[in-house]
């Protein structure tokens, strides 16, 4: 089960899990143009030998087989397998509709535990990672870098976006919109970058889906969706009281049209999600609150 749990997170909490066991991470073969320390089909100059050919015009002489070439009485040179750097920027939605949860804890939590364990992962691969924190009325961006002290500065904006929360304060106009949000993720990574967006992405139309899945066109996009059992499903039959700290309503659960209605309201945006990052190529991962998630950050 995953380690973090309850309502609030802290950064203490957050930095703890760099020293967290998680399973070894599988390699796997770069497919686009762009990757980290994951191999690379590109090829160039790079500390992994990719094979050892017979010699072509404007091939660099300072790689040429010397051994190889007096066994085969041919010139054969080294062709090395490029690693090239992938900066990752992850994305963590920290707004209102993320303070949510029925069990163990909350979206907000659960969000903040991906982004944390894949900032460590990223890190420890030697790539560069950055962020971009949606609180409650603010974007924050952090440039990526090769640093430890990055990573800590990234964990304390989501500390401090996730303890903003309250279930009693205002969602105002000052929330950032979905274009607000996009707006920055722009600007944050124009081409180049693997962008991991962690969010329950409530409220996104069509139209800023679409703005949002084009950043593939560029960079190495994946998308995991968070969030809660009781969003899945009405609870067993009975009448309940919920609130958003705003508003108090009662509903009964035992309308068998209400369940239906409700379950499928879900599953039409989780499908939405799904079809359209199949329909690019996007890596989508559904994530439930009580779910485990390093598995989910291994598969990153």
């Amino acid at each position: 089960m995953s380690s973090l749990t309850g309502v609030y997170v802290s950064a203490p909490d957050l930095i703890g899990l760099a020293t967290a066991p998680t399973a070894k991470r599988r390699k796997r073969r770069a497919t686009g143009g762009h990757s980290g320390t994951l191999a690379s089909r590109m090829r160039g100059r790079g500390i992994d030998l990719d094979e050892v050919r017979l010699y072509q015009a404007g091939d660099d002489v300072r790689n040429i087989d010397w051994k190889v070439t007096a066994r085969k009485q041919k010139p054969h040179t080294k062709i090395f397998r490029e690693e090239r750097e992938r900066p990752t920027v992850i994305v963590i939605d920290q707004r209102r509709s993320m303070f949510f949860g029925s069990q163990i804890r909350l979206k907000s939590v659960a969000a903040a535990e991906i982004a944390a364990r894949i900032a460590w992962q990223t890190l420890n691969a030697r790539d560069r990672v950055g962020g971009v924190v949606i609180a409650a009325n603010s974007v924050g961006i952090l440039k990526p870098i090769r640093s430890k002290l990055n990573v800590v500065r990234l964990l304390h904006a989501i500390s401090d976006a996730n303890n903003e929360l309250s279930a009693s304060s205002q969602s105002g106009l000052d929330e950032p919109t979905w274009h607000k949000v996009l707006m920055n993720l722009r600007r944050a990574t124009p081409v180049g970058h693997r962008i991991v967006f962690i969010s329950d992405f409530e409220g996104i139309d069509e139209n800023d889906l679409r703005q949002l899945l084009v950043l593939q066109n560029h960079n190495e996009l994946s998308l995991i969706h968070v969030y809660d059992p009781l969003e899945q499903n009405l609870p067993p039959s009975g009448a309940y009281a919920v609130t958003d700290g705003l508003r108090r309503i009662t509903f009964s659960s035992g309308n068998m049209r209400n369940q239906r209605n409700y379950a499928e309201r879900f599953d039409a945006h989780r499908a939405r999600l799904a079809d359209a990052c199949r329909a690019r190529g996007i890596r989508f991962t559904s994530l439930s609150t009580t779910d485990d998630v390093v598995p989910v950050v291994l598969d990153e």
